[in-house]
Order: structure tokens, then sequence, then C-alpha cells
């Protein structure tokens, strides 16, 4: 097995003893686009907490060790004190990425992140070709809108990257995404986890397996040394609630941000109190057991899985989701036809 790097010995320390290392925040649900696939429609856009209130719940973070924050939304650019917010998290220390549209980054925003010394800005796209990709969004011009912002980040020294989501309404695209940030001198990033809008089912924008396939083999994934690690350290296991939570606009505390099990409010309890309560334990403790059927599962070892994407699909967290077992089962596929390859 190859050594694991400082970061990966820092994470897994931190969740061994139960640091909350990276916290994801949702400063708002308020968002200026319509995403097609957009899981926070119709979430409530009032009860955020106030900027007070945020420098408050950051400096209980910073005092129970978390270094890495994420802030997004929602649109978080559409909070007016978003940039004080950020300079209260710069003067704590916290590594700050934030995620965004981009579509209200302006020459004084970029320059205003740059002088805080953001680590990254992350900014969604749904397509290379302008046109889907306001189609997607609801809103025309959103698409130069974001590649300006993503220009004016860049030259300010702003570390941009392109994230994308892959779907059935824009498969593909993500070839042209990764020439477009080959060319703005950007990174990028794309998954195809997406979270169904209603809850009990897998979302209609789920990739099938023949587009996994393609969409692997596109992107140069490597499953075999994958699964090969997996074989000897696969435990089903995910860092939420140990070493990552998340906070929405309200203060409300979830071992992950797109897991709802509550473990707590933030004005009602300090953050200490609730990383260490009671329902915070149990989680850890029933997260440590998954269900029998993903223990025995024969697609264990090529498992990516998520306990928020299976409970929106099936209601039950540590059980199965269909949509990651097709996932599974395509990686497992690819993995062997690539070890039969190389014996040849």
């Amino acid at each position: 097995m190859p050594e694991k790097s400082i970061i990966q010995q820092i994470n897994l320390e931190a969740a061994e003893k139960c640091i909350p290392l990276s916290v994801f925040i949702e400063l708002t649900h308020r968002c200026n686009l319509h995403c097609y696939y957009c899981y926070q429609k119709g979430f409530p856009a009032s009860g955020e907490l106030s900027l007070q209130q945020w420098r408050n719940v950051l400096k209980q973070l910073a005092d129970m060790g978390a270094l890495y924050l994420t802030f997004s939304g929602g649109e978080p650019f559409l909070r007016k004190d978003f940039l004080e917010i950020l300079a209260g998290a710069r003067k704590l220390d916290f590594a700050v990425s934030i995620i965004s549209n981009g579509l209200l980054i302006n020459g004084e925003w970029a320059a205003g992140l740059s002088d805080l010394g953001i680590m990254d800005v992350g900014i969604s796209l749904h397509a290379a070709n302008a046109v889907l990709h306001d189609e997607l969004t609801g809103t025309i011009g959103s698409f130069n809108d974001a590649l300006q912002a993503i220009r004016l980040l860049i030259d300010r020294g702003v570390k941009v990257i392109i994230k994308h989501t892959v779907s059935q309404v824009n498969f593909g695209e993500y070839t042209g995404l990764q020439v477009i940030a080959e060319n703005e001198g950007c990174g990028f990033e794309c998954d195809t986890g997406i979270l169904p809008s209603k809850q009990g089912t897998v979302s209609p924008y789920a990739i099938s397996s023949e587009q996994l396939g393609t969409f692997l083999d596109d992107m140069g994934v490597t499953p075999p040394a994958t699964c090969t690690a997996a074989r000897a350290e696969s435990t089903l296991h995910c860092d939420a609630g140990r070493s990552l939570c998340g906070i929405n606009p309200t203060g409300d505390c979830y071992p992950c941000i797109i897991l709802p099990i509550l473990l707590g409010n933030l004005l009602q309890n300090p953050f200490k109190n609730i990383w260490h309560s009671e329902k915070a334990t149990q989680f850890r403790n029933e997260e440590q057991n998954p269900a029998d059927e993903c223990i025995s599962c024969e697609l264990h070892n090529g498992c990516s899985r998520c306990y928020a994407i299976a409970y929106r699909e099936t209601g039950i967290w540590r059980g199965k989701s269909p949509s990651l077992c097709m996932r599974a089962r395509a990686v497992l596929g690819a993995a062997a036809y690539i070890s039969v390859k190389a014996e040849q």
C-alpha cells in the first residue's frame, strides 16, 4: 500500500479524535439562478444568522480545531456582509474556499478576495455550451457572466476551480469544460452524484450505467488501483460527523451539509456541546454499522458510499443507494476489463 500523504494523515487523525477539521457552511438558501437539479428549491430564505452571529460561530469552530471552511449557498455573494464574514474567517486563520455561480463577482469582489488570501473559488458551470448552460440555469447570460468572473479572479491571482455535475441532460459537456479550464488557467472538478430533489426517488437526471462507463474512460479514471486499495482497507466508512460537518443558514448543524440528520442548532447550544452531544455520539456509533445488505454486498470494493444520497433515494441513510450501487458495478466492471487487458 502507498504511504499516506501528510494531509491524509491529518484527516485520519482528526476523524479518529472527532476534530471538525472541515466545515461546509451554507450562508443563505437564496439564489439568483434556477438550476435544473437543485435540491434546495423550496428551502426557506429567511432566518439567516447575522454577521455577529456568524463571527461567534467562527470563533467556536476555531476553538474546536477546525481548519478548512467552505462557504456556499444558495449563492453566498447575495449576502451583503459576505466580505466581512470572510474577513472574520481569515482573521482566525481559516483556509477558506468558496462555491459560487459567479454572477455577482465583479472587479471589486475579485480584488477583495485576492487581498484576503482566499484559498480557491469554485465556479459552477453546467455546460461548455453557453446556450445549454443558460438553459439549465434558467438565466440568459449566466454562462458569460460566470466566465467573466473566472477571468477577473484569475487576473487577481485567485485560484479558480470550475465545478461541474455530470447528468443526463449535459452528458459529455465535461470534455469541453476541461478545455475551457486549461485555456483559462484554472482547475476542473466534476462528479456524477446528484441529490434527488424529491425524497424517496433517484434523480431523473442521474446518468446511466453506460454513460458512467464512458465518463470513467473519458476522465482517465484508474479503477484497478482504487479497487485494490478498497480490498485492503474498505470499511464503507464516511468521515461525516467526525472530521467534517455542515452548518446551514439558520445555524442548524449536520454531520454533512447534505445529510439532514439534525445534531443541534447554534442559536440554542454552543458548537462544542452539539459536537459532543448524545445525538452526535449516536450518529457516529450508527455510522460504524452499515446495513447488512451493504456489508455483504459483492459490490463492496467499488462502492463510493454517500449516506446523503442513500437517504435521499431510499429514506435509509445506512442502507444502499440505487444510483451508487450502479456506479460501483460500473467501476468494478471497468477494473476487471482493464485488468484483463493488462494481462494480455
